[in-house]
């Protein structure tokens, strides 16, 4: 709603109070799909975004010194001469001097500016909608027959509004239908309405999923920030709608991140505890080679199983043969699974200890994030949210990012960089570069190296079903230039292949191998 027609009504007649028989000073765009226009007195920002669209006035606004891309010349230097909304549409036409008319078409994702001169397209914003060349100001036209009572259920009262206009959303119906259950009839709460939405009252409010501008008061059980005057109110908007949004994103995004390790330490720890505990407990199988080889001479040749006096325990045991070996071999066989399981759970009972730390780091980090407040109970109220709690987000989002960096680079002992999702090792010395390429890379992982001089090899980590990017291949060059022996010179050549095509010849010192079926390309050197 704060693009809603009765919103548009408002804000044209800010604009032409503030900036009405002024100079249009510059029109930009320096961020996607958004234009600022600027006068001597603030700016205008016009964001064509999905589902965000806004038409917001600011007093200032920081213009960036490059990728800036200026729009519409015709009506740079020009006077503002008349704002007016198309009647019943959410459409906003900024007259300038000259027959030169700036139209401002907030129709969600549709949402577009289009220059108009002498009542013909000249241009647009958004060029992708190609339907704007053929744009015609068509004025709706409301019902006069107001229903003067109507069933008090939401889907009644929807259908009662969109017959006046399909201006009227459901955030109107639910207004409506909110004084009709107070005791109004339609007809009284349709006028109420409309009173409301016509004041320069309006009212910011938080939903569980969002933030809402509305013209008329919210549900009584909402927290919600009262506010007067259309600049200021959609001002305050804008920052409580990016604060919550930005908010919800991060919450969503660290609880994933968090929720991940900790669940996948959590099955491996109690994986490694039901082995540990199967290994401990089964009977060991050096225990039967031991009754095997004290009862050689009472098994039968090619047998399958032979039951035997149990030497550590009461009875009898039955032991598993492998009919293709002599007595002695089965025994050999037992003894060898003996010692492997011996191996294994020594094993485990190493790496459960490890995997119990990381399970515990994990736990607190999952407790330190869920002291912080879920979105839909931040607290929130006249003056908007309290920056303690955000800056608390922002410092844990941090905290984690800076954790996963320092993991990321621990866990290789390469050096590690990123690009566009791929993952790049560079290796820090020659025998270094020998273990990335032989014992680390896959054969199908791509190789780089500085062409004919001593350097650093570079991998990069392919991924199933995906061509190497030619924005990766150059990053992962320029790495593999910079850690040469040319990392000064303005241009080298680097050469790259499928590991598969690199080896290691007889004698050959460390870092030193053989490359077939090479290709070559010339980057700048860049640590990354």
């Amino acid at each position: 709603m704060h693009f809603h027609h009765y919103t548009l009504i408002h804000l044209s007649r800010f604009i032409q109070s503030q900036y009405q028989g002024t100079e249009l000073l510059d029109c930009f765009s320096q961020n996607k799909n958004e234009l600022v226009l600027e006068w001597e007195r603030g700016y205008l920002r016009v964001g064509c975004h999905t589902p965000m669209t806004y038409i917001a006035p600011s007093d200032e606004f920081a213009k960036a010194r490059k990728n800036v891309v200026d729009l519409f010349p015709e009506i740079k230097g020009t006077v503002l001469q008349k704002v007016h909304v198309v009647p019943f549409e959410r459409e906003m036409i900024l007259a300038f001097e000259g027959d030169v008319q700036l139209i401002l078409k907030m129709h969600g994702i549709g949402a577009n500016v289009m220059l108009r001169h002498a009542d013909k397209i000249q241009s647009l914003f958004i060029h992708r909608h190609e339907q704007d060349w053929e744009y015609e100001e068509i004025a709706g036209t409301p019902n006069l027959q107001i229903p003067g009572s109507v069933p008090a259920d939401l889907t009644s009262v929807q259908s009662a509004l969109r017959s006046i206009s399909m201006v009227y959303d459901k955030q109107f119906a639910v207004r409506v239908l909110d004084l009709i259950q107070s005791g109004k009839v339609f007809s009284q709460a349709y006028e109420q309405v409309l009173t409301e939405a016509n004041s320069q009252t309006y009212y910011i409010y938080r939903e569980p999923s969002k933030m809402r501008f509305l013209l008329f008061p919210p549900p009584e059980e909402a927290a919600y920030i009262r506010v007067e005057g259309i600049g200021k109110a959609l001002g305050i908007f804008m920052r409580c709608h990016y604060q919550y949004e930005g908010y919800r994103i991060q919450f969503r995004d660290n609880g994933r991140a968090l929720q991940k390790p900790f669940k996948k330490f959590k099955k491996v720890y109690q994986s490694y505890q039901k082995n540990i505990k199967t290994l401990q407990t089964d009977r060991n199988p050096e225990e039967l080679g031991h009754i095997l080889m004290a009862n050689l001479h009472a098994i039968p040749p090619k047998s399958k199983q032979i039951e035997l006096q149990d030497l550590y325990g009461e009875g009898t045991v039955k032991i598993s043969l492998d009919p293709r070996l002599s007595p002695q071999d089965n025994a050999a066989k037992l003894y060898k699974k003996s010692k492997q399981r011996k191996g294994k759970l020594e094993y485990l009972l190493d790496q459960v200890d490890e995997i119990e730390d990381k399970l515990l780091q994990a736990e607190e980090d999952l407790e330190d994030f869920e002291q912080l407040p879920q979105p839909e109970m931040l607290d929130f109220g006249q003056e908007g949210f309290q920056m303690e709690e955000l800056k608390a987000m922002k410092e844990f989002s941090k905290r984690l990012r800076k954790e996963r960096k320092t993991a990321q680079k621990d866990r290789y002992p390469f050096r590690t960089f990123q690009k566009e999702g791929y993952e790049i090792f560079v290796g820090k010395n020659a025998r270094n570069s020998d273990e990335l390429s032989f014992k680390f890379a896959s054969k199908l992982d791509l190789w780089l190296h500085a062409k004919d001089v001593p350097g650093s090899h570079v991998i990069i980590r392919q991924r199933a079903g995906r061509e190497i990017p030619p924005t990766v291949l150059e990053y992962a060059a320029s790495l593999a230039a910079f850690y040469s022996k040319r990392k000064t010179d303005s241009l080298v050549a680097v050469q790259y292949t499928p590991r598969k095509y690199i080896r290691k010849r007889k004698g050959d010192p460390a870092g030193l191998v053989a490359v077939d079926r090479e290709k070559v390309i010339m980057v700048e050197p860049g640590k990354g």
